[in-house]
């Protein structure tokens, strides 16, 4: 009887024993998603950043026609090359413009997600578009405009 009772509960602690290694533990990682989209158009300095280069591009605008006013009354080579190398001019200062705001959005937003993830005990964060479905729970990006948004980003320049 009493080597009976002691196989049931080696039985049973074997059994707890290998139920529990078949167990898969969860090694508790949290991932969060970020819209960079809606980020980069929500932030305060997204938002300065569309506005300046916007602004940028009106004055061209209005130097552009002025310009080609003057030409058609006055149509030389000289003139010509003169408006092709203020359009090439100005082409090349607001590539560079929008690089310096993109890189500068762009650095800000990484620090920000970053930090956030960090702060927060995330494993990982992924962008949305990368996403084929998750939990609107698990979406920052309200959290990540909000980081941004306490930042001293710079877009205009100095």
């Amino acid at each position: 009887m009493f080597k009976n009772l002691l196989k049931l509960t080696l039985l049973i602690a074997m059994a707890a024993f290998i139920a529990g290694c078949q167990q898969q533990t969860n090694s508790g990682s949290k991932i969060a998603f970020v819209n960079t989209n809606k980020v980069f158009k929500e932030c305060k300095a997204g938002a300065a950043g569309m506005e300046y280069l916007k602004n940028a591009g009106e004055e061209f605008q209005a130097k552009f026609t002025e310009m080609q006013k003057e030409l058609a009354g006055n149509q030389t080579e000289e003139n010509t090359r003169k408006f092709q190398a203020a359009l090439g001019e100005y082409q090349t200062k607001m590539s560079a413009e929008q690089n310096r705001i993109v890189e500068a959005l762009q650095n800000s937003f990484t620090k920000a997600v970053s930090d956030y993830r960090k702060a927060n005990g995330y494993s990982a964060v992924i962008s949305t578009e990368s996403a084929i479905s998750y939990d609107e729970a698990a979406d920052i990006s309200a959290k990540i405009i909000e980081a941004m948004d306490k930042m001293d980003i710079k877009i205009k320049p100095e």
